[in-house]
């Protein structure tokens, strides 16, 4: 491995992971789920299960790609030959597909960068997000039309992508990251002050911290939990293991990766923090309850509809100035994570097909981004909703739970020691059956188009990686004879 594909220091590996954990699911579902699932009682249970589940999966994926010094697809093959491909390769096309509407949600910081900076953003933000943006149809059976600002943003986040991908590890991915983590957290900890100093803001904390514990036996609870704990931590699909094949030999994997779990919680708590106390702020000034000021279940009310709104009581030179930069951080947010994404489908792409990096983020990128063409359509959103309970829920329960019968019960090479080792081999195998259990019931227990999409996907990634399976297998077979 050249020195350039390696990370310079520990700490450029612990801001890239930390990139790659936080984003979206961070800055913004956080909050969602913490306001839905009662404040406290969302991050009492939530810390336990970071602690209980998250670290040892974070754990376990960084000690596999630090050992292995291989993708997932490779390091799978090598413990299971057909079903460790097999489960590898459909890791990857969930990633694939991630990041197709990941990157197009990270244009959309794009765009609202460059709107606020214009301010153009009207009073009934919710109108221009929707239908003027988006171009938003009624329901996933009605295509409607490409949005040209969402593709347009989109292939600018492409573009940037690229730009640092190939440029390597150091140079590229290791640079953006180290100098942006940090300003990001600044900035989101500066917002949480702000927002608490505005009238009613400070009320705020009261929801955030105060628990609601009728939730906590709520079994929607805990599937909000692990289904925020895994996308956040970028768990199962082989991201971190990718990230952490290119560690040098000096590398802690253990302080690192508790840094990275405690740098992902942090920024999530300030960020839900500075949420909760805007939402507690447009509850004072409308005079509504505060659980009535958001009125669907969709992340991108709070963070493309709400904060617009109160970004107006700054004044026009201010609104300008805070928008910009809240949508900025948005931005960085979210392409640190859509680097991760490429890495990894780049990475089992480059071993697989043994072709040169720049090629494998070539083909990578277009890949995601002729897929985000289809999310950038006026059903765009309800196509991400339809596709989520698929690659963001079960498909990463799947992931987890063949990490574990791999790398802990089949290979006796990764067995980590004292309370992470027993969580991984006893408590996340229970834990994340019964989660897997639960969704699958769900899904069966009626038909829609959501579902036929979502297993009309399944079935079409699963038949391709059992194809990309046999012909490694048959390759490596007339290999070994020659």
């Amino acid at each position: 491995m050249s020195e350039g594909s390696t990370w310079s220091k520990q700490s450029g590996y612990i801001w890239s992971l930390i990139g790659s954990a936080v984003g979206f699911a961070n800055v913004l579902s956080f909050s969602t789920h913490a306001y839905r699932n009662g404040g406290g009682a969302f991050l009492v249970p939530y810390c336990l299960a970071l602690l209980l589940i998250g670290v040892p999966f974070l754990l376990l994926e960084a000690t596999v790609g630090f050992v292995k010094k291989k993708p997932l697809v490779a390091a799978y093959g090598e413990v299971f030959p057909r079903l460790g491909r097999l489960l590898g390769s459909l890791a990857v096309f969930s990633c694939l597909t991630i990041g197709g509407f990941y990157i197009v949600l990270t244009g959309y910081s794009v765009a609202y960068t460059y709107f606020s900076a214009a301010s153009m953003i009207p009073e009934n933000s919710k109108l221009f997000f929707e239908s003027q943006f988006l171009k938003m149809t009624p329901s996933l059976w009605e295509f409607g039309r490409l949005s040209l600002p969402v593709f347009s943003a989109t292939a600018v986040v492409a573009g940037v992508t690229w730009w640092v991908l190939v440029r390597g590890i150091r140079e590229g991915i290791e640079k953006v990251c180290s100098l942006f983590m940090p300003f990001l957290a600044c900035m989101m900890l500066l917002f949480a002050v702000v927002t608490t100093l505005l009238p009613g803001g400070a009320e705020g904390w009261i929801y955030y911290l105060h628990p609601d514990f009728s939730k906590i036996l709520d079994p929607l609870l805990w599937r909000d939990i692990f289904g925020q704990l895994f996308f956040s931590l970028s768990l199962g699909l082989g991201i971190v293991l990718g990230y952490s094949r290119h560690t040098g030999e000096d590398v802690d994997i253990p302080k690192a990766m508790c840094l990275v779990a405690l740098g992902d919680f942090v920024v999530s708590f300030v960020s839900g923090a500075a949420i909760f106390c805007c939402i507690s702020h447009i509850s004072h000034v409308q005079g509504l309850a505060f659980n009535e000021v958001l009125t669907s279940d969709s992340t991108f009310e709070i963070g493309f509809i709400l904060f617009p709104k109160l970004f107006k009581v700054f004044g026009p030179v201010l609104e300008v100035l805070v928008g910009t930069l809240f949508f900025f951080c948005i931005f960085i947010a979210g392409i640190t994570g859509v680097f991760s994404i490429v890495e990894s489908v780049a990475g089992n792409v480059e071993v697989e097909f043994r072709t040169t990096r720049k090629k494998a983020v070539t083909v990578s990128v277009l890949a995601i981004l002729f897929l985000s063409f289809f999310f950038s359509m006026g059903n765009g959103a309800h196509l991400v909703d339809a596709l989520c309970p698929m690659v963001m829920g079960t498909n990463m329960l799947i992931g987890g739970l063949g990490l574990v019968a791999a790398f802990q019960y089949k290979s006796r090479d990764f067995q980590l020691p004292s309370l992470a080792g027993i969580s991984l081999r006893y408590l996340a195998p229970v834990l994340l059956s019964t989660i897997l259990i639960g969704n699958l019931s769900e899904e069966f227990f009626s038909l829609d188009l959501a579902k036929m999409v979502r297993w009309g996907w399944f079935v079409s990634v699963l038949l391709l990686s059992a194809v990309l399976t046999k012909k490694a297998i048959s390759k490596e077979i007339v290999i070994s004879e020659i």
